[in-house]
């Protein structure tokens, strides 16, 4: 038996460790993770290596940090004991057969996602996006768009979804003075839990914001569209597949729906001839909702405490099961 101190902890491990790190990282933040491994474990770096030397790593490897190809895995190896994804969502693993622990970031995107939706639909509704168009073509509008600017505070919103990103989208728009019901399939504290439910509040909103998870592949559909009220907005920080984009440009050009605040798409990068790109309407924020500065930083101290905490045979932060796919 082997015993080692990790961050002030002592910890003990019988045989010998390998850590594959196949998380996006810089390299100064690849460094400060590598500074808190335990010294006597084999880590290997991803982005140093071939993409077979990968692939062979990965069916050694005791501790995996990050989200490698969902193919890649076959039958997963039995050396596997802990998996640290760097994203929150993880529906392309529903169907690898893995039977060790595996964590989740949590919600350490929920904040910089709810401010980037949100200051969409405030840009949206304050007419920001035709400014800046304006400014490009050195056009003085001014008072003359009077008309078509809407404030925020006091419109009817229904947040698709209640888990951390939709909590904090409800937080910043409650504090808009937005009146707001959230859907979620079981939890309590949401006002709507079925889509019937849901189908019958849509004519009466207006703001939908989604924050769904991927495994609901085009939630929002045709029929979903045909019940929003008419002139209101849809904005998704959620997954792209959740929304059937055909139906939203459809929506979008019948004048169903006033415009769209967009974070994420079916298919990204966003296909060159979408409609969506040179519609007026339309705000793409290109899936930049979870960037931040400190992203890497954050990323990094989840790694850490989460590592640390298996290590020590302590409860994991934000441990999912792969087979519910969200």
């Amino acid at each position: 038996m082997e015993w080692y101190l990790f961050d002030g902890i002592q910890t003990n491990h019988f045989n010998y460790m390998k850590i594959l790190l196949y998380a996006k990282l810089e390299k100064e933040m690849q460094s400060e993770l590598k500074k808190h491994l335990p010294d006597d474990a084999e880590v290997i770096l991803a982005s140093d290596i071939s993409e077979e030397e990968v692939k062979s790593a990965l069916q050694s490897a005791e501790i995996l940090i990050g989200n490698p190809p969902a193919d890649w895995f076959g039958k997963t190896p039995g050396t596997l004991k802990f998996w640290q994804l760097e994203n929150v969502g993880f529906e392309q693993y529903k169907d690898v057969d893995y039977k060790g622990k595996a964590a989740n970031v949590g919600d350490i995107s929920a904040v910089p996602c709810a401010e980037t939706i949100v200051s969409g639909i405030l840009a949206f509704y304050r007419g920001i996006h035709k400014m800046v168009r304006n400014q490009v073509k050195k056009e003085w509008v001014g008072e003359k768009s009077s008309n078509e600017l809407q404030i925020l505070s006091g419109k009817k919103v229904i947040i698709l979804g209640s888990g951390a990103i939709g909590e904090h989208v409800n937080k910043l728009l409650n504090a808009f003075g937005c009146s707001i019901q959230m859907t979620a399939k079981s939890d309590p504290q949401a006002e709507i839990h079925s889509f019937e439910h849901l189908l019958q509040q849509l004519p009466e909103t207006d703001l939908v914001v989604n924050t769904l998870p991927g495994n609901l592949d085009k939630y929002v559909s045709q029929e979903f569209f045909n019940a929003m009220k008419k002139g209101s907005l849809y904005a998704n920080v959620g997954r792209g597949n959740t929304t059937d984009e055909a139906a939203l440009i459809n929506a979008l050009e019948s004048g169903r729906l006033a415009g769209a605040v967009l974070d994420v798409s079916e298919a990204e990068p966003l296909d060159e001839d979408s409609k969506l790109w040179e519609m007026e309407n339309v705000i793409l924020s290109q899936h930049t909702g979870a960037e931040h500065e400190g992203r890497d930083r954050d990323k990094v101290e989840k790694f850490i405490s989460n590592i640390n905490k298996y290590l020590n045979d302590e409860e994991i932060e934000d441990e999912v099961e792969l087979s519910e796919g969200y």
